[in-house]
């Protein structure tokens, strides 16, 4: 009965981590930043005399809020719409010095060059998702018997597929955790098993080190069997088990 109830216990704190995780992130960073620039933008209405303090609660334009040290929330939306202008500015490409000065400043930190390079890898490998990396492919790399997990980027052309007189595909094979790290194989399109996974799921297994496994779109369907009529078009539907129908 102890073991069962271990076994119990962490298979649901399996299934619950990943949402308590992404809960506890969510609302660390959402404290984190309006504690940071919530008061200072308190500061600066009260000065303007947008809010005023009285009995200990504030009034934002005489109207009573039930907070007392700064509104809540303010500083978390001021964030939002300062991404939304820096993002807006990086798309038109304006001050595009003043980015680069940054980002070299971030990369002149020592330990924090690391973290920030690291981040950045990642990012620009879900981004690249659609331009570079056009499906998951499965191979028999290293040896036979092993499975490895690519991307297919192309075909091969020019001498390369002159000289191996066969149709091969660009296939990039990433490390794990840092998936924008790895080596290019030419191979045989017979010898590659295409996956219908996801190019996101793929990174997602990848980094995870294979803990994020994508579900098999194909698992709990069975055959399919159409029957057509002069007036309508039946479908039968044959599980896997013997006992589906």
């Amino acid at each position: 009965m102890w073991k069962r109830f271990q076994k119990n216990i962490i298979a649901g704190l399996i299934f619950l981590l990943p949402a308590i995780a992404t809960i506890y992130l969510i609302q660390f960073l959402f404290s984190l930043i309006d504690a940071f620039l919530g008061s200072f933008i308190t500061s600066i209405l009260k000065a303007l005399n947008i809010i005023t303090l009285h009995e200990g609660s504030i009034y934002f334009l005489g109207v009573y809020t039930p907070f007392s040290e700064r509104l809540l929330g303010i500083g978390f939306i001021l964030t939002i719409f300062l991404i939304t202008w820096i993002g807006s500015m990086r798309i038109k490409g304006q001050a595009s010095q003043v980015f680069l000065t940054i980002d070299r400043a971030f990369r002149r930190i020592p330990i924090a060059n690391s973290i920030y390079t690291s981040v950045e890898q990642i990012i620009h490998a879900f981004a690249q998702e659609r331009s570079s990396f056009q499906r998951v492919v499965l191979l028999e790399y290293p040896r036979k018997g092993l499975y490895t997990i690519g991307f297919l980027t192309g075909e091969s052309k020019g001498e390369v597929q002159r000289v191996t007189s066969k149709a091969c595909i660009n296939v990039f094979l990433p490390t794990t955790p840092n998936p924008t790290s790895g080596w290019l194989v030419l191979v045989p399109k017979e010898d590659v098993t295409f996956l219908n996974m996801t190019v996101e799921q793929g990174l997602k297994f990848i980094i995870s080190g294979g803990v994020v496994v994508p579900p098999d779109p194909s698992e709990g369907l069975g055959e399919c069997e159409a029957v057509f009529d002069e007036k309508d078009v039946t479908i039968h539907i044959r599980g896997k088990r013997k006992d589906e129908s």
